[in-house]
C-alpha cells in the first residue's frame, strides 16, 4: 500500500489539510477525505492518490473558464453556458503539468493494474444536500490517456443539468469543490455494503450486510439480488440471513478483465455468498469503523484472495426506526440532562433506577393500574437515555380533554402526525378516572409545596456530614458497605423526590397554562409571568462570581493582577497561598458551589473544586464584561416585568376569579423556584456520588479488579454492586466494560433524533424538514426581540468561542453554562420547552430565547447577522429590507408542524 498523495496541492497545504478533517473534506472532497481517514486508523484501503479541488480550480483558470469557476463559489446563479459547451471545452482543456505528473507517479507505481477514478465532492453528505448519484466515478481504467480522460470526465460531470437543477432545489449558497480519487480497482471476488446501524430498523447495535458475487457496481445499480445479514455485534450473535436467488445473465462491466457474471455456474451463482466468519470479520472491522469516526457508517467493501478491503466509509444520513417497538423520546432529559451527550452505562442505570419507580409510582398515584413488568419507563438508544413516552400517552389518554398535540408541545416535542394526533374519548368511565386523576393531581401537588422545605433541610443536613467524611480513610469493607447503602438508598430518596417534582410541576403548568389561555391575554407573555424568581439556586453562583467580581474591582491592586495574570499563573497562586488577592472569596465560591460542572450530569467530567482553572477563566470573564451584564439588575428587571404581566393577566379576569388566578399563578411560582432548589440538591448530591465512585474504582483498580481509571462508569451500578460482592468475574467484567466502550465510542459524534419508535420509521435523519412554510420555528421561550452575530457552538467545551452581544445558537445547554449568558443577547437552542434549563436562566437574565428549533445549528452560520423574536417563535437572517425568515431558507421542504405556544 502506497502513501496517499494530494496531487495539485503545495507542501504547505498537504500538512494544513491532514490537520482538520474540514480543510481535508475542503481540498479532497467528502470520498478523499473519508479514504485518508480509513488509512490513518489502519483499516485496508486499496492504495489511491488525490486530485484537489484547488488542482480543478487551477485547470479551469490556465485555460479562461473563469465564468465556469465563478459558478462554484455562487453555485445558486446561472451559467452563460450550456451544459455540452462546458462539457467541451473541459474536454478540451489542459491539465497543469504537476496533475499529469503526480498522476503518472501513481500509475508507474502501479503499472499492472487498473483504477477507478472517482468524483469526491466538498458538499457531499452535507446537511439536508447528499449529492447521492449525482457526481461520476469511471472504472476499469488502465491506460494513461484514459486515466486523463476520466478526470475530465468527472471534472465535467459537475456542471450536469441534473446537478445544476439539484443545488437549486435546495438552494445550495456554499462553495462547491471537486476534488477526485486515483485508486487501484479491486477485482472482488466478493463484494457489497455494510450499514453499522440497520438504517430502516433503527436498532443501534444490530448492524446489516449486503453481499454479492463480483463487483460492488453490480449491486449498487441493481443488475444483481445480494444476500442479505444482520448481526448483532454488541451480544455476538447473528440475528438473521436472507440468501437471494441470483440472477445469471447480468449486465458486466465493460471490457473488465476478472470476474465476469456471464461465466459464473449456477452453482456457484446461487450459492451463500458469505459465511458466518467472514460476516464476523466484516462487523469486526466495520465497528472499528464506526468507534473511530464516532458515528454510524455506511461501508463499500470488497474481497479479492481471502483479503478484505474497504472502499468507502461515510455518514448514514438517513435512519429509520421501525424495528424499535413504541415511542420514546429525550424530552426534559436532554436540555442540561443526561441525554445531551453520549451517557455512560453508570450514569443511565442510576437514572433507570429512579425512573422505573418513580413513574410507576406517580401512574399509581393518578389511579391507573400499572402494567408492571410491561412498562419499561427508560431505555437506551444510541447511547442515550430515552423514556416510554408511548405508555405514558396511553394512560393520559383514558383522561377527558387529552390531546396528543397538546401534550406533545408542552414537552418541545414536533408533531408528526395531522390534527390533534391521539384524543381521549367522553364517557362515564373516563369522566370517574379524568376526575380521580385530578383531584390527586391536585392533592399530591400541596403535598409537595408543603413537604419540600422540611426535606431539604434535611438534604442540607446530610450533605453537610458528607463534607466531613473522608472515604479514603475507610477500609475496603467500610468504603463498599457505604457505597452500596449510599446508591440503593440515598441517593434514590434524592433522586426520586426531584423527579416526582418534575412530574407534578409539568402538571402545575399545564393547567395554569389552559386557564389563563381561556382569558383574553396575550399569551406570549406567558413566558414573563414566570420569570423573576428571587433567591432562586441557579442564579445563586453567578450572582456571587458577580460579588467578588465587585470586591475585586475595588481594590486596584486586585483587579490589575487578576486581569494581567493568566489562568494558570492565578491557579498557582492559589494553590500554593503565595498571595491573597480575594483568594478567600475564591475558597467561599468552591465551599458553597464547588458541586457544579461544566456537565453536571455527566459524572466523568471534574466538578469544580476539582478544575480550579476552569472557574478561574469564569471569574477573568466576569471581570471583563460591563456592568449593563450583572444578571443581579436583570433579575431585579424581570421581577419587575413580571409584576406588570401579572397585573395585565388580573385584569383580563372577572372579579370572582382574580383570587383564584392568582393563587395559582403564584403556585406555579413557587412549583418552579422549589424545581430548581431541588435541582441543585439533586447536584451537589451528585458530587458525592462521582467522588465515592472514584474511590470505589480506585480500590478496584490497586486490587487488581479494574484494569484503568474511568472504566467502573462503563459497568452499569448493579454490575458494580456485583463486583464489590464477588458475584462477577473479572474476565467477564473487562468484556463488558471493552463492548460498552465501544457502544460509548460509536455514537459520541452522533446526532441523535429526538423522538424514535415505530411512529418514526419514515421520518429518518434530514428526511423531515419541520419548518414548512411556516415562519415560526421553535418554541417561544422567553420574550424580547434582539439583533445579532450568531455564534454557532457544539458544546459547552466550545463555549470559550462566545462573544459580547452574541446570540448563542447550540443544540441544548447546561447548567454549566450559567456564567455564560450575561454575555448574551440571545439564545436558540435545537432542544427544550418552556420550562427547560435554557428557558428558565434567560428568563431570569431578560434575554430573548427560542427552544426547540430543530437543526438550528446547520441552517445558521456562524457569523452571521440574525433577529430572533421570543414573543413568537420568528428568527430572521440577515439586516433590513434583506432579512428572510429562517423558515424560508429550504422553500422546497414539505410542510410541518411546529410546536408553539
Amino acid at each position: 500500500m502506497t502513501e496517499c498523495r494530494f496531487i495539485g496541492s503545495s507542501k504547505e497545504d498537504k500538512s494544513s489539510n491532514v490537520s482538520s478533517g474540514f480543510h481535508l473534506r475542503q481540498k479532497i472532497g467528502g470520498k478523499g477525505a473519508s479514504l485518508w481517514q480509513l488509512q490513518e486508523w489502519g483499516l485496508p484501503v486499496p492504495s489511491f492518490c488525490c486530485i484537489t479541488s484547488d488542482a480543478f480550480e487551477e485547470a479551469l483558470d490556465r485555460n479562461e473558464l473563469s465564468v465556469v469557476k465563478d459558478w462554484l463559489s455562487s453555485p445558486n446563479t446561472d451559467i452563460p453556458l450550456s451544459q455540452e459547451e462546458i462539457s467541451r471545452a473541459i474536454m478540451s482543456l489542459t491539465i497543469p503539468e504537476n496533475v499529469i505528473d503526480g498522476v503518472d507517479t501513481f500509475l508507474n507505481e502501479n503499472p499492472e493494474s487498473y483504477f477507478a477514478v472517482r468524483s469526491s465532492g466538498t458538499l457531499e453528505d452535507d446537511f439536508d444536500a447528499s449529492f447521492a448519484g449525482l457526481y461520476k466515478t469511471i472504472l476499469n481504467v488502465k491506460k494513461r490517456e484514459d486515466v486523463i480522460n476520466a478526470v475530465k470526465e468527472c471534472w465535467s460531470a459537475l456542471f450536469d443539468e441534473q446537478v445544476r437543477a439539484y443545488v437549486k432545489e435546495k438552494v445550495i449558497t456554499k462553495s462547491m469543490g471537486l476534488g477526485l480519487v486515483l485508486q487501484i480497482l479491486i477485482p472482488s471476488e466478493k463484494s457489497g455494503v455494510l450499514f453499522t446501524v440497520d438504517p430502516v430498523g433503527g436498532r443501534d447495535k444490530e448492524m446489516l450486510v449486503e453481499a454479492c458475487f463480483g463487483l460492488g457496481e453490480a449491486l449498487v445499480s441493481g443488475q444483481v439480488n445480494p444476500d442479505q445479514y444482520k448481526y448483532d455485534w454488541y451480544n455476538n450473535v447473528e440475528v438473521s440471513r436472507s440468501i437471494a436467488e441470483k440472477k445469471i445473465q447480468c449486465k458486466r462491466i465493460d471490457n473488465f478483465p476478472f470476474v465476469e457474471f456471464e461465466t459464473l455456474s449456477e452453482e456457484v451463482a446461487n450459492k451463500e455468498v458469505l459465511t458466518i466468519e467472514e460476516v464476523k470479520v466484516l462487523v469486526e472491522l466495520s465497528l472499528k469503523i464506526q468507534v473511530a469516526s464516532k458515528y454510524p457508517v455506511d461501508i463499500e467493501w470488497a474481497k479479492y484472495k481471502s483479503e478484505f478491503f474497504i472502499l468507502q466509509s461515510r455518514p448514514i444520513t438517513k435512519i429509520g426506526y421501525a424495528g424499535i417497538p413504541g415511542e420514546w423520546t429525550t424530552a426534559d432529559l436532554r436540555d442540561g440532562g443526561v441525554s445531551s451527550t453520549v451517557c455512560t452505562p453508570y450514569m443511565a442505570s442510576l437514572y433507570k433506577s429512579v425512573m422505573d419507580v418513580t413513574m410507576t409510582d406517580y401512574i399509581r398515584r393518578l389511579g391507573f393500574k400499572p402494567k408492571g413488568e410491561d412498562d419499561v419507563w427508560q431505555e437506551n438508544y444510541y447511547c442515550r437515555p430515552y423514556w416510554n413516552l408511548l405508555a405514558v400517552k396511553t394512560y393520559l389518554s383514558t383522561i377527558p380533554g387529552f390531546k396528543e398535540r397538546v401534550f406533545d408541545q408542552g414537552l418541545g416535542i414536533n408533531p408528526n402526525y395531522d390534527g390533534d394526533g391521539l384524543t381521549s374519548t367522553t364517557s362515564l368511565a373516563t369522566l370517574i378516572a379524568g376526575l380521580r386523576a385530578l383531584m390527586a393531581i391536585k392533592s399530591s401537588a400541596r403535598s409537595k409545596l408543603v413537604e419540600s422545605p422540611d426535606f431539604a433541610n434535611k438534604q442540607k443536613a446530610r450533605l453537610e456530614e458528607l463534607a466531613l467524611l473522608d472515604f479514603s480513610l475507610m477500609t475496603d469493607d467500610e468504603l463498599f458497605i457505604f457505597y452500596k447503602n449510599f446508591i440503593n438508598k440515598e441517593y434514590f430518596r434524592s433522586e426520586s423526590t426531584y423527579f416526582d417534582f418534575i412530574y407534578e410541576n409539568t402538571n402545575v403548568n399545564s393547567f395554569f397554562k389552559e386557564k389563563i389561555e381561556r382569558l383574553p391575554f396575550d399569551i406570549n407573555e406567558y413566558p414573563v409571568l414566570l420569570s423573576g424568581l428571587t433567591s432562586v439556586s441557579h442564579m445563586a453562583q453567578i450572582e456571587a462570581m458577580w460579588k467578588m467580581r465587585d470586591e475585586i474591582q475595588a481594590c486596584p491592586i486586585a483587579e490589575t493582577y487578576w486581569l494581567e495574570s493568566s489562568v494558570e499563573e492565578i491557579n498557582d497562586a492559589y494553590i500554593g497561598s503565595k498571595i491573597d488577592n480575594q483568594f478567600g472569596d475564591l475558597t467561599a465560591y468552591l465551599k458553597h458551589f464547588g458541586h457544579h460542572s461544566k456537565q453536571e450530569l455527566d459524572l466523568t467530567v471534574p466538578r469544580y473544586r476539582e478544575d480550579l482553572p476552569y472557574v478561574i477563566g469564569q471569574i477573568k470573564d466576569v471581570l471583563d464584561q460591563p456592568t449593563a451584564s450583572d444578571p443581579r439588575i436583570k433579575n431585579l428587571q424581570q421581577q419587575e416585568r413580571a409584576l406588570i404581566a401579572k397585573k395585565k393577566l388580573l385584569s383580563c379576569a372577572s372579579m370572582w376569579r382574580k383570587k383564584g388566578i392568582s393563587n395559582a399563578l403564584d403556585q406555579v411560582r413557587e412549583f418552579l423556584w422549589w424545581r430548581e432548589e431541588l435541582r441543585d440538591l439533586s447536584t451537589q448530591f451528585y458530587y458525592y456520588v462521582r467522588k465515592v465512585t472514584l474511590e470505589v474504582e480506585k480500590r478496584l483498580v490497586e486490587n487488581g479488579i479494574l484494569n484503568n481509571v474511568s472504566d467502573i462508569f462503563f459497568l452499569d451500578k448493579n454490575r458494580v454492586i456485583d463486583l464489590i460482592n464477588n458475584k462477577e468475574s473479572k474476565n467477564e467484567m473487562h468484556q463488558v466494560i471493552t463492548k460498552n466502550k465501544y457502544y460509548y465510542e460509536s455514537f459520541s459524534k452522533f446526532e441523535i433524533p429526538d423522538e424514535i419508535g415505530e411512529k418514526y420509521s419514515n421520518a429518518g435523519m434530514g428526511m423531515v424538514n419541520p419548518y414548512g412554510q411556516s415562519e415560526s420555528v421553535g418554541v417561544a421561550g422567553s420574550p424580547g426581540v434582539t439583533t445579532g452575530i450568531a455564534r454557532v457552538v457544539e458544546n459547552i467545551n466550545d463555549a470559550h468561542r462566545l462573544q459580547a452581544n452574541d446570540i448563542l445558537i447550540t443544540r441544548c445547554t447546561d447548567p454549566g453554562w450559567t456564567p455564560k449568558f450575561s454575555l448574551l443577547r440571545g439564545v436558540v437552542t435545537e432542544t427544550g420547552g418552556i420550562l427547560s434549563h435554557a428557558a428558565v436562566i434567560c428568563r431570569e437574565y431578560g434575554i430573548p430565547a427560542i427552544l426547540a428549533v430543530k437543526k438550528a445549528t446547520a441552517l445558521i452560520e456562524d457569523g452571521e447577522i440574525i433577529t430572533i423574536d421570543g414573543n413568537s417563535g420568528q428568527i430572521f437572517v440577515g439586516e433590513g429590507e434583506d432579512a428572510i425568515t429562517l423558515a424560508s431558507r429550504y422553500p422546497s421542504a414539505s410542510s410541518g408542524n411546529v410546536g408553539l405556544l
